[in-house]
């Protein structure tokens, strides 16, 4: 088992799995620390070699992004003449050609099944994908060495996506994850802008730097400002703010990161009060399944995204001026049975149509640092000590003594 001041160490520096893992997911962690990262900076020349290999990695991935962006939305090679080139868009992931239509269309649903065009530069999901991953590199390479040239890399990625005129998103999901012969766009897409969470905990860190000065920072809130308010107010948004799944807690998380981030703390205030009401309780049983991801193809992985994103949730009550969630939330014994019935992988009944990938055994690891996070409970610090060894080409080992992790 891990000591509990390693797991701890792992979890003030945790942003380092975002920058240096298969992928920067953007429901591991929300609104980093800049007095974590400032103390995980400080000890650096003294600490574990794992450590030290995991600035390596970040610097490694940051050096790459260097040569790659600015990214913008007006990238896009295939766009109606008929629109606004500054809106983003996107395709469904799991809609294919239907081989019984000449055309292919309408497109047909394959539920797991990634359709590869997803991918394509005639589309915006790569490019917000790279984009998002990329500043989280430079800003943390940055952070940890002060070289400028990472930062203000991090910075103008920003200013091209967000803020500059020629070059800006619309503040809008509507033709987000659209499917050919069906829909220009649809609420679902929504789910897209979760990554946008990593932006918002970059420029916090970019600004105590002074590489995004406040005129800078006062334009960025007011786009998610806007943002927040098309959540709010459209079609798709209302709707998506109404599922009963995965996409209706990460609508919530985007809402109340987005609102806090503008200054709209009544809407934040809102999303985390309504928490316990229409995201627990609606959506966990007294067993602790989540019946609507355990109906997917991947019940594994979208039982852990939603929760994760639930509990990241929980955490926003802290900068908003609540009291952490669980400890006034009725419903508490729910997530943390959910939290159990996932954390115990070898359990009887576990028996999952899909077998988890690294990345997915990392996210159970990372919800159990959430979980002592928000509820100072010990006993999930030993259940992460316990899962740890499971996933092995995470960067979380190469925080890890190699006598522990094998």
């Amino acid at each position: 088992m891990l000591p509990l001041t390693l797991i701890n160490r792992i979890f003030a520096c945790s942003v380092l799995f975002c920058a240096t893992s298969f992928t920067c997911r953007a429901d591991m962690m929300m609104l980093w620390q800049v007095e974590l990262l400032q103390q995980v900076n400080s000890e650096l020349e003294t600490s574990d070699a794992e450590i030290q290999q995991a600035l390596f990695e970040i610097l490694a991935r940051a050096k790459l992004a260097l040569t790659r962006g600015p990214y913008s939305v007006t990238d896009k090679t295939d766009f109606p003449e008929d629109r606004d080139i500054h809106d983003y868009y996107s395709q469904g992931p799991y809609w294919w050609p239907d081989p019984e239509q000449p055309d292919g269309l309408p497109y047909i649903r394959k539920d797991g099944e990634v359709n590869p065009e997803k991918y394509s530069d005639a589309l915006d999901s790569n490019r917000r994908h790279d984009m998002t991953e990329d500043v989280v590199a430079l800003t943390l390479a940055g952070f940890f060495t002060r070289d400028d040239r990472y930062l203000d890399h991090a910075a103008n990625q920003i200013r091209t996506w967000f803020t500059e005129p020629g070059t800006a998103m619309n503040p809008n999901m509507s033709y987000a994850q659209s499917i050919p012969g069906r829909s220009t766009g649809r609420a679902t897409g929504i789910i897209d802008s979760r990554s946008f969470i990593h932006v918002v905990e970059s420029a916090l860190v970019l600004h105590s730097l002074e590489v995004l000065n406040e005129q800078e920072m006062v334009r960025l809130r007011a786009w998610f400002g806007q943002f927040s308010i098309w959540l709010k107010t459209s079609v798709n948004g209302i709707k998506e703010g109404q599922a009963k799944n995965n996409h209706g807690t990460f609508y919530d998380l985007q809402l109340g990161v987005f609102s806090w981030f503008s200054g709209d703390l009544q809407t934040a205030r809102e999303v985390v009060s309504h928490f316990c009401e229409k995201r627990v309780k609606r959506q966990i049983g007294s067993d602790g399944r989540m019946s609507h991801e355990l109906a997917r193809t991947r019940p594994f992985h979208y039982s852990v995204f939603n929760l994760k994103a639930k509990v990241n949730i929980a955490l926003l009550a802290e900068p908003v001026g609540e009291p952490l969630l669980l400890q006034g939330c009725t419903e508490d014994y729910r997530v943390k049975l959910a939290v159990e019935y996932l954390a115990d992988l070898s359990s009887e009944g576990r028996d999952w149509p899909e077998q988890p990938t690294a990345p997915e055994y990392q996210s159970v690891f990372e919800l159990l640092l959430l979980m002592h996070r928000l509820t100072g409970d010990k006993q999930y610090l030993d259940k992460a000590a316990e899962t740890g060894h499971v996933f092995r080409q995470s960067v979380v080992h190469l925080l890890l003594p190699p006598q522990t992790s094998r």
